[in-house]
């Protein structure tokens, strides 16, 4: 829950980012938030890792106060998947497997298939022993973020934040991972930077965020019908 929380980059402390944003995400809920560009959507998913603290206001997580959670447990209760996939000159297993310890062969495939990478690991020379090269070279970039996607569900977090995770795919990919954030959002909080109206619409709920503020939320068929904000961001071709 994020209550009045305001925030500016240190960089630039006189220029505000978030503006008294208040927002609740209900447990197991599947969230969307939305905007122009600037507007201030992807500094929430930062604000929720602690990669920064809020300028002001406090965020909150199951009832704890994020500012006094432990980093680590952080990091086991929220999975996080990202625009630019971070992996390493390592196999495919050693990717998929970061940051969990004593993984089985039947979970690293569990995932990969989830994320729907398995078959193209199994054709190559190695298959999860295969190395992806220094900054995913050998991959295309399709493949590298559905890398990631598996590595994010090796673990049984219960909140998932996937910043703007569709955005660099080609469409096949990016129906095939939608595909995957479809199957594996049940039974988690699901909190999606997009701008891909096929990841909107499999939302409980879209917050559109203006200028640091919450302008007006709710589904994709009630917003388009109040003819607001969302509706003209949508018809402008924002999400193109």
């Amino acid at each position: 829950m994020f209550q009045d929380v305001s925030f500016a980059y240190p960089q630039r402390p006189d220029v505000p980012v978030l503006r008294g944003l208040s927002m609740r995400l209900n447990p197991g809920e599947s969230v969307a938030i939305v905007g122009s560009s600037g507007s201030g959507k992807s500094t929430i998913a930062a604000l929720l890792q602690r990669l920064y603290e809020p300028s002001r206001g406090i965020i909150t997580m199951g009832g704890r106060l994020l500012s006094a959670t432990e980093v680590s447990h952080l990091r086991n209760n929220v999975a996080i998947v990202s625009q630019s996939p971070h992996l390493f000159d390592a196999s495919v297993r050693d990717n998929i497997t970061y940051g969990t310890e004593g993984a089985l062969q039947a979970q690293v495939e569990h995932a990969a298939k989830l994320a729907h990478i398995h078959d193209f690991v199994t054709e190559l020379p190695n298959g999860y022993d295969s190395n992806i090269g220094d900054k995913a070279t050998l991959l295309s970039g399709g493949q590298a973020q559905r890398i990631q996607i598996a590595r994010a569900l090796m673990r049984p977090a219960p909140v998932l934040i996937l910043d703007e995770c569709t955005s660099a795919l080609d469409p096949a990919n990016e129906a095939a991972v939608i595909d995957t954030i479809r199957g594996i959002k049940d039974g988690r909080t699901t909190l999606m930077i997009t701008h891909k109206v096929p990841v909107m619409r499999m939302c409980d709920r879209i917050i559109v965020v203006q200028e640091g503020e919450i302008v007006e939320q709710g589904s994709y068929e009630a917003l388009m019908a109040r003819r607001k904000v969302f509706y003209e961001l949508t018809t402008a071709g924002e999400w193109a």
